[in-house]
């Protein structure tokens, strides 16, 4: 009788943590409701409450306008620098799965190329979707064939009058409130 009450707890267990087995939604990216409202509704992350993590392209002065604007809106990002580092995109990698780590509200990814080591990438980023972070990729080279990798791809346009703000357009993301798979966004603070 006791190795029959053992089992039926041991299954127990296990179907009561299989819903904490992933935070990712079957068949979507986290943060994309796409251009729909999403079937639970959040009532948003306070901007004091957001920290992203930003991982850099090869490139820093463009991103410098990023974390100038997510800095000027109040909003804590934190910065991995990746144009010094021998592998950018090794270490491109390890700071995704950092951040990961840190528990940050979302991550964004400056100039990916997921051309250049596709399985590392899709790695590293199913690791995010598995924690329920969601992903903003910032001017990709080439984004992943999977979309539920990531919840949305920002554009920077800072000449485009009707580019959306980069902090109004990442807080939609955040808070999984409608918003377009790939947006024009502006670094220029009003």
């Amino acid at each position: 009788m006791g190795a029959f009450v053992r089992r039926v707890g041991v299954v127990l267990l296990a179907a009561a943590l299989m819903p904490l087995a992933s935070c990712a939604p079957a068949g979507a990216a986290i943060g994309d409701s796409g251009s729909g409202e999403p079937d639970v509704q959040s009532t948003g992350v306070e901007r004091n409450d957001v920290s992203i993590g930003m991982v850099g392209s090869h490139g820093a002065s463009a991103d410098g306008l990023v974390l100038d604007a997510y800095d000027h809106a109040g909003l804590d990002a934190s910065y991995v620098r990746l144009c010094d580092s021998a592998d950018p995109v090794e270490a491109g990698q390890r700071a995704v799965r950092d951040l990961v780590s840190r528990q940050v509200a979302v991550i964004v990814i400056s100039g990916l190329d997921v051309s250049r080591d596709a399985d590392g990438w899709n790695d590293a980023l199913n690791s995010v979707r598995t924690a329920g972070i969601p992903v903003i990729l910032l001017n990709p080279v080439h984004e992943p064939g999977d979309a539920r990798l990531y919840a949305a791809s920002f554009t920077v346009n800072d000449r485009a009058t009707d580019a959306m703000p980069i902090d109004k357009a990442t807080m939609l993301v955040v808070d999984d409130r409608a918003h377009e798979r790939n947006l024009m966004v502006s670094t220029v603070t009003r």
